[in-house]
C-alpha cells in the first residue's frame, strides 16, 4: 500500500499542488490508514479490504491523499487488493523512534489534537514541527540532533564525575581518611 501510494505521489500531474516535496513526508506506514477485510451481510469476506483513516487528519492531509489516490500508477502491481474507503475511524497517533515516520502539524488536524482526550499525542514523540518547507524556522531533524548532542553531553559529564567521584574515594581508602 506504502509502495502504490509513492510510485502515485511520484507520477502526480504537473503543476499538481501536492507534488512538491514537502508533501512526502506524509507517505510513511505508521499514517496509513488502517485496512479490515469486507464482509457482506452473510458475514463472508468479499475479498476486498476497507480502509478507515485516522479522525485525527487534518482537510489538508485528506486533501493530499485523495489526490495521491487519484493519480495513476505507473507500475500497478500483477495482483492487485481491492480497497474501499470506509468511515473515518478514532484512531490513536502512533509513537516512532525514527524521525521519518512521525506525523508533522500540516497533518494533525488542530481541532482533534485540542480534545482533552488526544493532548497526550502533542508531544516530538508523535508529532513533529513541519519544517523549513512549510515556514518553520528549523527541520525537525535539527532539532532531534541538537537535542541527542545536549544528552550526549550531559552523559559524558556525568561519566566524568563518576570517574572523579571513584577516584576520591580510591584515594580516601589509601590514605585512610574518613568524612
Amino acid at each position: 500500500k506504502l509502495e502504490v501510494h509513492i510510485r502515485k505521489f511520484e507520477n502526480l500531474p504537473k503543476g499538481s499542488e501536492f507534488g512538491d516535496e514537502k508533501y512526502r513526508t506524509a507517505l510513511t506506514e505508521s499514517l496509513m490508514s488502517q485496512d479490515e477485510d469486507e464482509v457482506d451481510a452473510h458475514g463472508q469476506k468479499t475479498g476486498r479490504f476497507v480502509s478507515h483513516a485516522g479522525t485525527y487528519r487534518s482537510d489538508i492531509m485528506v486533501k493530499f491523499l485523495a489526490a495521491v489516490d487519484e493519480a495513476l500508477d505507473p507500475n500497478p502491481p500483477p495482483c492487485f487488493t481491492v480497497r474501499v474507503k470506509g468511515d473515518p475511524k478514532e484512531l490513536p497517533i502512533l509513537a516512532a523512534k525514527k524521525i521519518e515516520n512521525r506525523a508533522r502539524r500540516w497533518m494533525i488536524s488542530a481541532e482533534w489534537l485540542a480534545q482533552e482526550e488526544n493532548k497526550k499525542y502533542d508531544s516530538p514523540s508523535y508529532i513533529l514541527d513541519n519544517g523549513h518547507a512549510w515556514g518553520d524556522p528549523k527541520d525537525p531533524e535539527e532539532t532531534m540532533a541538537g537535542q541527542k548532542r545536549v544528552k550526549e553531553q550531559k552523559r559524558l559529564i556525568a561519566s566524568k564525575k563518576c570517574v572523579k567521584i571513584e577516584e576520591m574515594e580510591a584515594k580516601k581508602k589509601e590514605t585512610g581518611t574518613k568524612k
